[in-house]
């Protein structure tokens, strides 16, 4: 850093000034002349004789001088600067250089043109140094100009001001400055002259006779170090590394070595350098300079001078004052550093001596960046005596750059000593980033992703450093005081003497009171105090109220047992030596102060205080700020930064106090001192330390169980009154005669009291017992009380809470339980009225759950008849699981944290890992018909042989005072089960019926899991059946009230044939008696009927008309499941598609979209009604016989009702794939509908509306894009109770159809690409089938042979387990064989599957076996853990009997345990079936194929060709390379394809995905900075250069920011036209120049007629000048009117790469022969040239598509030239067809395609994962 001095001296005072002065001895500052007389050190070598004899300018060559005689000398000229400065004798008003010679040369700048002048001249550079001193002559003859001296340090390229010409009137003579430079690194000095656009042409500046002193030490050229790489405005650290500007200064070492830091360092000592702190105005004789303490001068300080206080001796250095002028009012101002920013705990401490007679006093000031008026921060005045004082100053945080300023300030008589010492800045960094913040107690701040606490959080204090805690706060829960007392208000009742006051900068007080305040921290800023002048007196109060808050319900006061309690945060100032006291109360009174939360008395210091107090009140509360005065004024008391937080206000007035109000004394909690770290509970007296999270678990953790001391038990009845950590409202703080929870006995019982509450308890049975109870006979209709527990930390997956209840009276009210997370809460249970005079059970499944709370609500009838009462209340099984030590055994399944589950609570939508890796959905692909209704029935189908149907519910069911209040799945109001509703219209006996999947008779030891609910008087029956060939057999039966809460029941399933299961629910006797069921599992053992897989709802082919796996068109053709849904039209009549959800005009009906059975209402068919809420007229055809979809309005209906219609799932989509429909959405026909895509693994929403929309239809179009496996859901939204009628009409896919679309792009990135641009999931690559049109996906496949377990079993009987990595079990009953023929002529396969048959295959011989016996064979090696990712495929032959068994595929884990992946059993059909199963276990695993025999000798099962994808052996997916383009390129958003950026949005399409041209905006975003400097026909930048106008909106940006193109339109001109802002078209050439202003208003038609400006063609052209103007002949390649576009391609047909040539040839010659080659080639031929005829974009490559062997490590993306198939633009797929209801169960592929399988759709309100299960094909 530099210490500058700038002393100036007019050549006439010269003279007088350095007359020589004969003394004895110089001083060390001054040089000794020949003759004896002394000058100051400064003169020497300054080109003036200032020794009468001459002898100071004899001896200079150590200087560095030039006085321009004879050139620059070694001083060089910026080539960076368009201006120069120039050597001569004279200039316009100057005819004489300083010693008034005339024929001497100088420098001189003038003004050219018009336009700022501005030039630098360049020093050698300079070693670092703290002494070397620079002068020189100067003239300033201007008026609007000025002179700067800089210095630029090497390497980091930082340029610093040192030396301004100062702002006085100009005076046209040569002064002289002398300047001190100061630098830890290498730099160079820069003299800069700059003139302005308004400079006259007489004005000029000068310089000459520029002297560098001795310490001026020039680097060797060898040793200069290179330029800086750094950009513009960044910070180049001495590593290499940048820095951006604004992260230097700030506190923080962004830096390796911390040279960010280096020259504003957070503590000083001033040791070794000044640390960045300069004297303001050196050079006046009055300054602050650093030195020792011999180098204070001896004449004024009258005693000894200071020694230094870092060292405490005299070589240490410190700043001081030093004074050699008798100026009047002399000042120096010392300043520091600029810092970028302060965080909100940073304070500055330094240590300060002021020490003399007349020593006088000194401010210290806070300077802010772009802030007029600095704020005082500190003061001292007079003597303070001869030692260092320390000084705390608190800055607190600060947003912008700041600097500290020290002003002394003398009147003439300055006698003492003012020094500087130790400067520390603490606690000023932000706090660092972090990549994630304890969950419960911290906040991860958005932008900085530093971590706050929560108590941080919206308390007026930017503690993130990006302003993020601070957002989204209640303006009415803070105060800063900035704008009034916001809700805050002065006590007005008489209960205080006086107010507070509002007040900014400092009191009026002196040595009292704060500075600034706390919010803004400068003086601007407003806060509240008191004041404790006259005419208060001591004791005086003023009090200031909130506004009033509702109850807490909270006692605890510690903050770690409540994270979200009602918390209030306060700064307050303290200061002075007659501070008494400030106090905060809560009063639940109007009256009155309330009870002391807290209190302050005496001085606190010269700082802002933060205070925060944790509230808790039974009722509505405020709180008050009382402030009393002192004995003296001295006695200020300031507030600031007033804020709550999770306090909820109460809209109502506190009561008004009672005449006689009881006491309440509030005990202080006690809390035992411990040295236990933040986040641990202390145990008892052991010093011993348990986490927080562990506290209240129902585990005891410490050894004296006091983590459980105070929570709540896992058992209470309630003995003895002991309510076992239950907690109620504090009787103290309620009316005697509320209705609240107490706890009693049967003895209280009063006559007549006796018929509705019990008289016996339930855990003793007699009148002693206790129980809880709301009596009431106290409150009101109406009132509720809670019972609930302290926070329960966490619980285990198996938690139920078990408890008796008793509900007898003839106007009993309700009972709930709730679940509260915070200010969140669910009700999980609930019933009301009269259950009669007996105890029953209530049971609530909790599950694992963290930091909640359990609440009984209690809600009173209309009368005392009917108390409310609970006993024996229960936590069962709710410690959480402790990890084990111990690896998991053969039986448990390892959970991915660790922990271990019996493999019976797999699958089953109960978390009892913890993770939710137990029902994970790969997990559960083994676990077939699994349903938790949450959209759908799954595979379950409504049977048609009964009375009505079940129905899917969320929350509770319509008859109220039956049903759930939840379901059993997600366990709140928004979760979905199946019930039976019994009321009207059903009656009683009617039946409703739902049927499972079809199981196999070979599933042994199968098992049915599900949950029923069964409560209401007169409920009827509930009844399993198994069902096989029309027989029913019953399983189970349950008739009557089972109890109000979700039971689980188990039913075993075996049958010798398949069988399905069934239940039946039967309508009871009363209304009040609804029937629910939920999460219905099978265990893996339950396997799938071979038919199973097919949709029963398709009806079966005529005989003989398809083969099997096809379905016949309506024409008679036949098609594959697999081209179902695909968009394209393979039937030629659209069978294929009709049952998809397609496009559809809703003439013909619903064209297979249907709505979910999970909705409140429905998307309804219907026609235009001018009465009703629809539309009035459909969009097809435009009158009120059209049909359409609309919201139909239920006499239920509420707000917030949801209803969805969906497509099936569609395969695949082209890249420029579109949905277009019409809405309608009007004052009446009211709505909200929303577009959602739901893909394998998101639920996106890509389009909605609300609102009135006008009285008619709109249309929408919506890009798709390349999506794989999806469906298309409308959601409609009701805007509000009982309404409807938004409407859809004519949905259409456009341009969907993959095929018909050049293939530019994959729907995913680790798809294959065939090298026919055809895209394919990877996991169908090398697995001996070819997907592929041109089988390139099974060419080149060594990276998959070579995978351990891979294996095609070609090779001799003894050797495959050693070559294909597999090994025979030891546990199973027989083993596996290889052959190359079955034994038996009519079981198993007769060739192997591999081309020609000519292999072998693996197999068991079944007959030589038992029914029932076991086969098992593992891969030797490991996987690495995976889960969705791996991919086993195979071939299998199950064919020769109806009695076949089965083939199974497991994952075993470390531990032995095995998952089921995959089952088939029962006839395949004589072929090879091929599977591909997804393997999934959280451990690393092997492979088990499982081979069961069949019934009979004729049941072998073969594999053959297995393979594993790569994804296997990684863990995770492959993922090639992403595209990346250049930065000005434009990346097309769904194909592999780059352009350059100025094709976007120029109304051609240039992307195959048409991305180029959309979202294009109207004008260039941006405002035009503010005119008026420049003449006309020009432009003025932002930097006030003036541009030629015609510059202007060219799509060129000239500006240094762009802003010439801000606001232009974006218009398609013809070349030579010119976009006109003022106009809404372009300007035609032949207007250019015609003397006639068209384009306002800055006339750029008429611009720069006769010369080209500068850089007008950019350097791809060359510019001509004609007769409308200039005109740029462009280079090659180059287009536009100032050649700034690249030029596209001419339109041309590619010819095909010989690679594609030789592949044509190959086909050719295996389809018909070497005979017809001639004939082949001439279809080629003819094919190219139809494919010229519809091309209409060149080859992508031209246009920078990617072609990366990086991309795709199989395949590289083709060129289009020859590989893609021609594309008609104008097709589109089938619209208008109507289709109906696609099936939504998993289709069979045989031979040659796969899918995946679906067997449910995940709702799109839960996004829970769907019902997979592994497909056999």
């Amino acid at each position: 850093m530099t210490l500058l001095l700038d002393s100036v001296w007019l050549l006439l005072a010269l003279s007088l000034l350095f007359n020589p002065v004969y003394v004895g001895a110089c001083l060390t500052e001054e040089f000794s002349c020949a003759q004896g007389s002394c000058v100051p050190e400064d003169c020497v070598c300054d080109f003036t004789n200032n020794c009468e004899d001459g002898s100071d300018k004899e001896d200079c060559s150590r200087y560095k001088r030039c006085d321009f005689e004879e050139g620059f000398c070694d001083l060089t000229q910026s080539s960076e600067s368009l201006s120069q400065w120039i050597r001569t004798t004279e200039v316009s008003g100057l005819k004489h250089d300083h010693v008034n010679n005339q024929s001497a040369h100088f420098l001189s700048l003038f003004p050219a043109g018009g336009n700022t002048t501005t030039a630098d001249l360049k020093s050698p550079v300079f070693t670092p140094h703290q002494t070397c001193q620079m002068s020189f002559y100067r003239y300033f003859g201007a008026k609007h100009g000025d002179l700067q001296v800089l210095i630029e340090t090497h390497p980091l390229g930082e340029s610093k001001v040192v030396w301004k010409h100062s702002s006085q009137p100009q005076m046209e003579i040569w002064l002289w400055t002398v300047i001190q430079l100061s630098s830890n690194h290498s730099f160079q000095v820069v003299i800069r002259g700059e003139l302005s656009a308004d400079s006259e042409a007489s004005e000029v500046l000068a310089i000459d006779d520029l002297s560098f002193s001795p310490c001026c030490v020039t680097v060797p050229e060898r040793s200069l170090p290179p330029p800086p790489v750094c950009p513009p405005s960044w910070f180049s650290c001495g590593s290499g590394l940048c820095i951006e500007a604004s992260k230097v200064c700030d506190f923080t070492r962004h830096c390796p070595h911390g040279e960010d830091e280096a020259d504003c360092p957070s503590e000083c000592d001033f040791e070794d350098s000044s640390c960045g702190w300069y004297e303001l105005t050196l050079g006046d004789g009055f300054d602050w300079v650093r030195g020792s303490s011999v180098e204070v001068p001896p004449e004024y300080y009258g005693r000894p001078p200071p020694l230094d206080h870092s060292t405490n001796s005299t070589e240490g250095q410190f700043m001081f004052i030093l004074k050699n002028s008798s100026s009047l009012y002399p000042r120096a101002v010392l300043r520091g550093p600029w810092f970028q920013q302060s965080a909100s705990g940073c304070t500055m401490t330094f240590w300060h001596y002021n020490s003399g007679i007349s020593v006088g006093a000194a401010d210290m000031y806070l300077r802010i960046d772009g802030v007029q008026n600095n704020t005082l921060i500190w003061r001292t005045l007079y003597d303070q005596g001869t030692s260092w004082n320390q000084v705390t100053v608190q800055l607190g945080r600060i947003t912008q750059p700041f600097q500290i300023a020290l002003a002394k300030i003398s009147l003439g008589v300055f006698d003492g000593v003012s020094a500087l010492d130790d400067v520390t800045f603490k606690n000023c960094s932000l706090p660092p980033p972090v990549a994630e913040c304890p969950q419960h107690t911290h906040f991860h701040c958005v932008h900085t992703n530093a971590c706050v606490e929560h108590f941080q959080l919206c308390d007026l204090v930017d503690d993130c450093g990006d302003g993020s805690d601070e957002e989204g706060c209640s303006p009415e829960l803070q105060c800063n005081f900035e704008h009034g007392l916001c809700s805050w208000k002065q006590e007005q009742s008489g209960g205080d003497v006086f107010d507070w006051t509002r007040i900014q900068g400092p009191t009026p007080s002196f040595n009292t009171g704060p500075w600034k305040d706390h919010t803004v921290g400068t003086s601007y800023g407003h806060y509240l105090y008191i004041e404790s002048s006259v005419p208060q007196v001591f004791k005086d109060t003023a009090v200031l109220l909130s506004r009033v808050f509702q109850p807490t319900h909270r006692r605890s006061m510690d903050p770690s047992r409540s994270r979200h309690h009602c918390v209030f945060r306060f700064h307050y100032h303290m200061f002075g030596s007659h501070v008494f006291c400030l106090a905060v109360y809560l009063r639940t009174t109007n009256t009155g102060r309330g009870h002391m939360l807290w209190v302050r008395y005496g001085d606190q210091g010269n700082l802002w205080h933060r205070k925060t107090l944790y509230l808790t009140s039974a009722r509505p509360f405020q709180i008050l700020i009382e402030g009393t005065v002192g004995d003296d004024f001295n006695g200020d008391i300031a507030i600031d930064d007033l804020s709550f937080l999770d306090c909820v206000p109460y809209e109502g007035e506190l009561p008004t106090a009672n005449v006689t109000p009881p006491a309440v004394t509030t005990t202080a909690p006690t809390v035992q001192p411990h040295n236990c770290p933040d986040g641990e509970f202390p145990c008892g007296p052991y010093d011993e330390c348990v986490p927080q999270t562990k506290v209240c678990d129902f585990r005891k953790d410490c050894s004296d169980g006091s983590d459980e001391m105070n929570c709540v038990r896992e058992w209470c009845g309630f003995e003895d009154g002991d309510t076992c950590g239950w907690k109620d409202i504090d009787p103290s703080l309620v009316p005697i005669h509320a209705f609240r929870w107490s706890p009693d006995q049967g003895e209280s019982i009063h006559d007549a009291e006796q018929y509705h509450r019990p008289i016996n308890d339930h855990t003793l049975g007699n009148r002693e017992g206790w129980y809880m109870c709301a009596d009431s006979s106290n409150g009101g209709y109406g009132h509720t009380t809670d019972l609930q527990t302290p926070v329960i930390s966490s619980t285990g997956p198996q938690c139920t809470l078990v408890f008796w209840y008793y509900m007898s009276g003839f106007t009993v009210g309700s009972l709930q339980v709730l679940l509260k997370y915070g200010n969140v809460t669910h009700k999980v249970w609930s019933q009301n009225g009269n259950q009669g005079n007996k105890w029953r059970r209530g049971e609530v499944f909790i599950g694992l759950s963290n930091n909640f709370q359990v609440v009984f609500r209690a809600k009173r009838g209309i009368s005392y008849m009917g108390d409310l009462v609970i006993d024996d209340v229960s936590f069962l099984d709710c410690s959480p699981p402790l990890p084990s030590d111990q690896p998991c055994t053969p039986e448990q399944y390892a959970c991915a944290n660790g922990h271990c589950i019996t493999q019976d609570n797999l699958c089953d939508f109960i978390n009892h890992c913890g993770d939710n890796s137990d029902e994970d959905p790969y997990i559960c692909k083994g676990f077939s018909g699994r349903c938790s209704f949450e959209f759908d029935l799954c595979s379950w189908l409504q049977c048609r042989q009964d009375d009505f149907d079940w129905l899917i519910k969320a929350g509770s069911t319509p008859t109220v005072g039956t049903g759930p209040s939840s379901d059993h799945t997600l366990r709140d109001p928004s979760g979905h089960y199946l019930y039976l509703e019994s009321s009207f219209p059903q009656a009683v006996g009617d039946t409703a019926r739902i049927s499972g999947p079809l199981l196999s008779r070979r599933s042994s030891q199968c098992k049915m899991r599900f949950y029923f609910h069964m409560s209401g008087d007169g409920i009827g029956t509930l009844s399993v059946f198994r069902k096989s060939e029309g027989h029913l057999h019953l399983l189970l039966n349950l008739t009557g009230d089972q109890g109000n809460y979700w039971q689980m029941r188990e039913i075993p399933l075996n049958y010798t044939k398949d069988f399905q299961v069934m239940f039946e629910g039967k309508v009871g006797r009363s209304s009040k008696g609804d029937i629910c069921l939920d999460d219905i599992t099978f265990s893996p053992e339950c396997l799938l009927a071979s038919s199973a897989g097919e949709e029963e709802n398709t009806p079966p082919p005529p005989t003989g008309s398809c083969p099997s796996g096809f379905l016949p068109c309506e024409n008679g053709q036949c098609f594959s499941l697999g081209q179902s849904c695909d968009f394209t039209d393979d039937c030629g009549d659209g069978t294929d598609e009709k049952h998809c959800g397609t496009s559809c005009s809703f003439e013909n009906g619903r064209c297979g979209w249907k709505s979910s059975l999970a909705d409140n209402f429905d998307w309804t068919l219907g026609t235009g009604s001018i009465q009703s809420i629809r539309p009035p007229y459909d969009h097809t055809l435009m009158d009120e016989n059209g049909h359409f979809v609309y919201l139909e309005a239920t006499p239920v209906g509420l707000k917030g009702d949801k209803a969805h219609i969906r497509s099936s799932v569609w395969k695949e989509s082209s890249a420029i794939c579109k949905l277009s429909f019409w809405y309608y959405i009007s004052h009446k026909a009211t709505g909200t509908i929303r577009l959602l895509i739901q893909t394998e693994s998101d639920l996106r929403e890509v389009w909605n509306k609300t609102g009135h929309q006008g009285n008619k239809w709109n249309r929408a179009e919506i890009p798709l894009r390349k999506l794989r496996n999806f469906m298309v859901i409308f959601e409609g939204i009701r805007s509000r109770d009982v309404s409807g009628g938004a409407a859809l009409d004519d949905l259409e896919f456009i341009d969907c159809d993959p095929n018909a679309v050049e293939p530019v792009s994959c729907p995913s990135v680790t798809d294959f690409v065939c090298r026919s641009g055809h895209c394919i999931e990877s996991h169908l690559v090398c697995d001996n089938k070819a997907d592929c049109a041109d089988e390139s996906d099974e060419i080149d496949c060594d990276h998959v042979v070579g995978l351990p377990g891979t294996c095609n079993f070609n090779m001799e009987e003894d050797q495959w387990e050693e070559s294909c990595k597999l090994s025979q079990e030891h546990d199973d009953d027989f083993d596996w064989r290889i052959s190359h023929r079955s034994e038996m002529p009519d079981a198993g396969p007769h060739t192997d599957h591999s081309p020609g048959g000519g292999g072998k295959f693996l197999y068991i011989n079944s007959a030589v076996q038992r029914e029932g016996d076991i086969a098992k064979v593992t891969t030797k090696s490991p996987f690495p853990a995976s889960v969705g990712l791996c991919h086993l495929r195979f071939w299998f032959y199950m064919h020769g009997s109806d009695r076949m068994g089965t083939l199974k595929v497991y994952t075993v884990g470390p531990s032995g345990t095995r998952l089921l992946m995959w089952a088939a059993t029962g006839n395949h059909g004589n072929q090879w079936t091929y599977a591909n199963v997804i393997l999934s276990n959280p451990a690393p695993f092997r492979v088990t194929f499982q081979a069961e025999v069949g019934g009979d000798m004729w049941t072998d099962i073969a594999l053959d060709d297995i393979s594993y994808t790569e994804e296997c052996m990684v863990g995770g997916p492959v993922t090639p390379q992403p595209l990346t383009c250049d930065l000005d390129q434009f990346q097309c958003a769904h194909s592999f394809q780059c352009i350059p950026e100025s094709w976007r949005c120029d109304e051609e399409l240039d992307c195959a995905d048409r991305s180029d041209e959309e979202d294009c905006p109207a004008v260039v975003p941006g405002t035009p900075p503010p005119q008026g400097r420049c003449p006309a026909g020009h432009y003025q930048c932002l930097n006030n250069v003036c541009l030629p106008a015609i510059l202007r909106c060219d799509r060129v940006p000239d500006c240094p920011f762009g802003e010439d193109e801000y606001g232009c339109p974006l218009l398609q001109c013809e070349q030579g036209e010119l976009v006109c802002e003022g106009s809404s078209g372009c300007i035609p050439l032949q207007k250019r120049c015609d003397h006639s202003a068209d384009c306002l208003p800055f006339h750029s038609d008429e611009s720069s007629c006769h010369d080209c400006p500068l850089m007008y063609c950019l350097g791809h052209g060359s510019c001509l000048v004609e007769e409308h103007g200039p005109v740029c002949v462009c280079y090659p390649g180059w287009t536009g009117n100032r050649c700034h576009m690249k030029e596209k391609p001419p339109l041309s047909t590619p010819s095909p790469t010989p690679e594609d040539t030789r592949l044509d040839a190959v086909y050719a010659g295996i389809g018909i022969g070497l005979l017809l080659l001639v004939a082949g080639i001439a279809v080629c031929i003819l094919a190219l040239c139809k494919k010229k005829c519809y091309l209409i974009k060149p080859d992508p490559m031209d246009y920078g598509v990617m072609d990366n062997a990086a991309f795709d490590w199989r395949a590289q993306l083709p060129s289009v030239d020859g590989s893609y198939p021609s594309v008609d633009p104008g097709r589109s797929d089938g619209g208008g067809l109507s289709i109906s209801v696609y099936p939504w169960r998993k289709e069979v592929e045989q031979g040659s395609t796969w899918r995946d399988a679906k067997l449910s759709f995940a709702n799109p309100l839960y996004n829970y994962p769907p019902d997979a299960h592994g497909a056999l094909q």
